[in-house]
């Protein structure tokens, strides 16, 4: 079952007159809890840094800049519902894991680690559509993510702004600081913003929206010595030679975790992840096969 839905997949768009496309449709994941379809093991490449199943395309390119390693992961899904986030627990402020474990548990294509909301008690938290917390906070800018998985990335002070919005606010995030928005690099006090680190080399992890259903997560190495990994000017000058069309600053130094089909990809020298509360991870749309 699920091998002939990627074969008509791929038979759609070499022969996109054949009919066939009418025949390749998919259903939405449900919003609550785990993604309810494994990864399709053959659409990952062989050095597992790629997966293409037909509804989602993940590439990772790396490329040294600043004296460290960098990690582009663009992502393509089909579908909203294939942007998707997972706590550790019931109770995640009391409880935290690694984000191997929440990827596997959720059947996560690939994860990154988001802003570790329970390691402090600020900001406006949404996970799922679920309001997890409503403590806005006037140095903590605000990632919504609505039901067509756009970006609204909203500056500090941002309470009006929450009320106004109009969208279904899918997940909110609050950590920032947020960097680009609407392809203009924000100018900011970076002593204003909380848990940045602006002028710090540290590693760094971010994610950004491209287009439509169309993202980019740059993350970096370093911490491995004192030191090493960007400056929150050195990740926005790489950001800008993307176009990304806005970027937002998530939670960096050891949390930084990039998982692909269970294996960590970044930060080779730390074979040791760190416990976090929560993840942001993509999953296919491919059924699982009925036997």
């Amino acid at each position: 079952m699920r091998k002939l839905m990627i074969t008509l997949f791929l038979i759609a768009l070499i022969f996109p007159g054949c009919g066939i496309c009418e025949t390749v449709a998919y259903e939405s994941l449900p919003l609550e809890g785990a993604a309810p379809y494994a990864p399709v093991k053959e659409a990952y490449s062989e050095d597992n840094l790629s997966y293409d199943d037909g509804t989602l395309s993940i590439r990772i390119e790396t490329e040294e800049a600043f004296g460290v390693t960098i990690y582009y992961i663009y992502v393509q899904l089909t579908d909203p519902s294939q942007f998707r986030t997972a706590l550790c627990s019931s109770k995640p402020y009391d409880q935290w894991t690694t984000v191997s474990m929440m990827a596997g548990r959720n059947n996560a294509v690939l994860a990154i680690n988001g802003d570790f909301f329970s390691h402090h008690s600020e900001g406006y938290i949404v996970r799922g559509g679920k309001l997890l917390r409503d403590n806005p906070n006037y140095t903590r800018d605000l990632l919504i993510i609505d039901e067509n998985a756009d970006f609204t990335l909203i500056p500090t002070p941002y309470r009006y702004k929450i009320e106004a919005f109009t969208g279904e606010i899918r997940e909110a995030f609050s950590f920032g600081p947020a960097l680009i928005i609407d392809y203009e690099v924000l100018q900011f006090n970076y002593r204003e913003k909380v848990s940045c680190g602006y002028n710090n080399k540290d590693q760094r992890n971010v994610i950004c929206q491209l287009d439509t259903l169309s993202y980019l997560i740059v993350m970096t190495d370093g911490s491995d010595k004192e030191g090493t990994g960007l400056t929150g000017r050195e990740l926005v000058e790489l950001l800008v030679a993307k176009n990304v069309r806005c970027a937002y600053n998530l939670d960096g130094g050891n949390s930084c975790t990039l998982i692909m089909n269970g294996e960590k990809i970044n930060a080779p020298y730390f074979s040791k992840e760190r416990d976090v509360s929560d993840i942001i991870y993509f999953a296919t749309l491919i059924p699982d096969d009925a036997e």
